[in-house]
């Protein structure tokens, strides 16, 4: 409350599952009993669902969603109703929405919270408006005088450079509520299960026990793998040549279902070659896998199991990822596979066990925000095992167990990463030291 009071973006770095929602709730009521608006912002649309159930327990009907899988007359309403909410008209004190909803027509805002301010997805790179949500929050939050909470178990690096640099006040919860313990990390060396012929298709025997006793004991399991589509690559086992986009010079990859190969900047699809066009070899070999990859090993690896899948392809209607995430928390599937929507929020009892197929492919992506992205992503898949009862285990299958980020996931040791980290961010000038700004040329040829 002191922090509040004084005019300062408030920084929550919580562990997962240490009970932040529950503290949004309090402040949410006290804004609510105030007579203001308070707005909520998450950053993906599949996490909303579990957020605003429990927030309608609380608070019922004055809860008001807002977000782009809506029509557009779905959204006048709520813009109304925000809009006249003085003349006492509007049923919707409480909004909750992904990252457009910052544009709402607030007069009474009382209370801004920015969930997961850490996630990538609080910024609209395309189409334009360009702009970033969270950022947008701490300017409305000058703007109405108004109480900003910035809530994250893995905060972006700027956030917490602010907080320790009394831009923002910063709280920090160390334990998950109710004294559950963390999670505990198991570390598969992927070099000594190819060496010893001990894989089973992506999963090395580390995994496949966890989940066999896991699924034994009608518990459930989440597999995250940090790239959709079928796999990622085709490369001839001669030459090496790798079929390219002809736009963008990224490699093409491959969907499974419609057998094409396709490039994720541009769009532009081509067929599979049937031979190598550099050297004329038919030796093609598929490298790399997505979810749609794992979800077929999974079929043959554990015939018994149900999976289901959640990532982009998947979710595409409305109503898609709410269905699968249902079948997850009735238990009608045991094992939920999935990109980086896995790892947000979700808070289901009897997951005990998280795999993180290849923490390789992240650790590796050209992106001077790659370690940090890392970190968040399998911290917070981490903190998705293991929320009530016994205690969680996390698998990381990976060809370089000693790397510094997976050491500190180890330890679930935030500060320590961060510490690590920022020296070598200010010996290349990246922000925080540094702002960045991207100037793009177009042509048409």
């Amino acid at each position: 409350h002191k922090g509040f009071a004084e005019d300062k973006p408030v920084l929550l770095h919580g562990v997962t599952a240490s009970g932040k929602t529950e503290i949004y709730i309090k402040l949410i009521q006290e804004t609510i009993d105030e007579g203001k608006q308070v707005l909520y912002l998450l950053p993906e649309i599949a996490l909303t669902e579990q957020i605003i159930n429990r927030l309608k327990k609380y608070f019922g009907d004055r809860v008001g969603v807002y977000h782009s899988r809506y029509d557009d007359n779905e959204r006048v309403e709520i813009w109304q109703q925000v809009m006249n909410f003085r003349s006492q008209q509007s049923k919707y004190q409480i909004i909750i929405g992904s990252r457009s909803a910052v544009f709402l027509p607030f007069t009474d805002l009382g209370l801004v919270i920015v969930d997961e301010e850490h996630d990538p997805s609080f910024k609209q790179m395309d189409p334009a408006p360009r702009y970033s949500a969270r950022d947008l929050a701490v300017i409305m939050s000058k703007m109405f005088q108004t109480r900003l909470l910035l809530g994250s178990a893995t905060p972006s690096f700027e956030s917490y450079y602010n907080a320790k640099h009394n831009k923002y006040h910063l709280v920090s919860i160390a334990e998950r509520y109710g004294g559950v313990e963390m999670p505990e990390i198991i570390v598969d060396d992927l070099r000594i299960e190819t060496r010893r012929k001990t894989m089973q298709a992506n999963f090395g025997s580390k995994l496949v026990d966890a989940m066999n006793k896991t699924l034994e004991d009608k518990n459930q399991v989440i597999l995250f793998q940090n790239r959709r589509g079928f796999s990622l690559r085709v490369e001839c086992n001669h030459c090496n040549y790798i079929p390219q986009c002809i736009n963008c010079d990224v490699s093409l990859t491959y969907h499974k279902n419609q057998n094409i190969l396709k490039c994720h900047y541009c769009g532009y699809t081509t067929n599979v070659p049937t031979e190598c066009p550099s050297c004329r070899s038919t030796d093609l070999k598929m490298y790399g896998f997505g979810t749609e990859r794992i979800e077929d090993d999974l079929k043959v690896v554990f015939p018994e199991a149900q999976s289901s899948r959640l990532d982009l392809d998947t979710t595409r209607t409305k109503n898609s990822y709410q269905y699968i995430l249902e079948q997850f928390h009735n238990k009608e599937t045991n094992i939920l596979v999935g990109t980086q929507m896995v790892t947000k929020g979700l808070d289901f009892d009897s997951v005990k066990v998280v795999g993180i197929l290849n923490a390789d492919n992240m650790l590796t992506f050209p992106d001077f925000r790659a370690y940090e992205r890392s970190f968040q992503l399998m911290e917070q898949v981490s903190g998705r095992a293991g929320r009530k009862g016994e205690k969680g285990k996390v698998i990381i299958q990976t060809y370089q167990p000693q790397h510094p980020v997976i050491l500190n996931v180890i330890s679930h040791d935030y500060v320590r990463f961060y510490e690590e980290q920022m020296p070598i961010r200010r010996q290349f000038n990246y922000p925080p030291y540094s702002r960045l700004i991207l100037i793009r040329l177009k042509d048409v040829n």
